[in-house]
């Protein structure tokens, strides 16, 4: 089995938060911090995946730019950490999801060898592709995708062999609250 590295998403603006999500503060940490943590035991390395020219918000991980053009979204961000990382599978976890921890990130990874992108699903159904492993398998479809200038994450699963893990798979969680998204402030203080 190839290495598998954590990347954690934190190129967006943060345009609905009024600063870019990576660097807020939660419980003394950035939220891209709070995600590297969460990443560590599951990986052997962790990367924070930035827009390019952007400020790195978890000073102690190597940083990664999206490479241009900008604004493509969190599939670039995919592409270029695994440009970064050789053979690796990418477990991949956005920086606004404040809830997610390591035990629930292990069912990802300890899924099986199927399937090009493991991904969790919420209690309603909805697929979370930025709380996912990226499997090597999906590059060439990621790549064909950005070319296209199909930046949609969710437009690119009907093309990929997808394995999703949900609330059957993982019966003594709230998944809906555990994958609760942050968009705006508010809801960040309600989660302390």
């Amino acid at each position: 089995m190839p290495p598998r590295i954590g990347v954690v998403l934190a190129g967006g603006l943060g345009a609905r938060f009024g600063k870019p999500k990576g660097e807020v503060v939660f419980h003394g940490r950035t939220l891209a911090q709070c995600a590297a943590e969460v990443l560590w035991p599951l990986c052997t390395g962790v990367l924070v995946s930035i827009r390019a020219g952007g400020r790195n918000p978890a000073p102690d991980l190597i940083p990664v730019e999206d490479p241009p053009p900008a604004g493509r979204g969190p599939l670039a961000g995919i592409l270029a950490g695994m440009e970064a990382t050789g053979d690796a599978d990418l477990l991949v976890l956005a920086c606004d999801y404040p809830l997610i921890d390591t035990a629930l990130l292990a069912h990802l990874t300890e899924a099986g060898d199927e399937g090009d992108v493991i991904m969790l699903t919420d209690n309603n159904g909805r697929d979370h592709p930025l709380v996912a492993v990226w499997r090597r398998s999906s590059e060439g479809m990621l790549r064909a995708a950005l070319a296209d200038k199909r930046y949609k994450v969710r437009g690119l699963l009907g093309e990929l062999d997808v394995v999703r893990i949900g609330p059957r798979e993982i019966p003594d969680r709230d998944l809906s609250r555990a994958l609760t998204n942050v968009n705006m402030e508010d809801q960040l203080r309600r989660m302390s």
